[in-house]
């Protein structure tokens, strides 16, 4: 029988499928690093687009709370200009009110009467003044009592003097404002 020596031919193969293993575990190692590098410049990517958004989100917060400080400041400033719309409204319509209270007087004070005082205080108005007699005072009350926004009209005192030869009558009329703010 022929013997044949065949250990060379499996050392070979052997030999050969030793590379081949190596060469396939070299492959796979170069691709799971190929992968591995994929994944991590995609994560790399994402992170770095995250990093721009939060920088910009950031610098539009820092634009939106400067407008908000603007805003702030502007709402402030209508305040207090409303404020001062208020101030010159009262103003105006505390100038407007003695104006009318004068012409309703005016209106009804009658010839032979004068006023030589009149003095506003929370409560309402006093008038002191002299007329040539009683009636004319009268008159003058009822002239008073046609303007009820005056407030109510009361009498405090009346007394005769004598002015020279003529006798008069001095007077001190209350115009008692109601609690209502006529």
């Amino acid at each position: 029988m022929i013997r044949v020596n065949l250990l060379p031919v499996r050392a070979a193969r052997r030999k050969e499928s030793i590379r081949q293993q190596f060469s396939i575990a070299g492959l796979s190692l170069l691709l799971l690093f190929i992968i591995m590098g994929g994944l991590y410049w995609g994560a790399a990517s994402k992170i770095s687009a995250l990093d721009e958004d939060i920088k910009s989100g950031e610098a539009e917060l820092r634009t939106l709370n400067k407008k908000v400080g603007e805003l702030a400041k502007i709402k402030e400033q209508k305040k207090l200009v409303m404020e001062k719309l208020r101030v010159v409204n009262e103003l105006e319509a505390r100038r407007k009110g003695p104006v009318k209270l004068f012409q309703k007087i005016s209106a009804a004070i009658p010839e032979k009467a004068w006023i030589t005082s009149l003095k506003e205080t929370s409560g309402g108005v006093t008038l002191k003044g002299f007329a040539t007699t009683e009636e004319v005072v009268a008159d003058f009350m009822r002239g008073l009592e046609r303007f009820p926004d005056l407030g109510r009209v009361e009498l405090d005192i009346v007394n005769k003097v004598k002015k020279g030869s003529v006798p008069h009558f001095s007077f001190t009329i209350r115009l008692v404002k109601s609690k209502g703010g006529a």
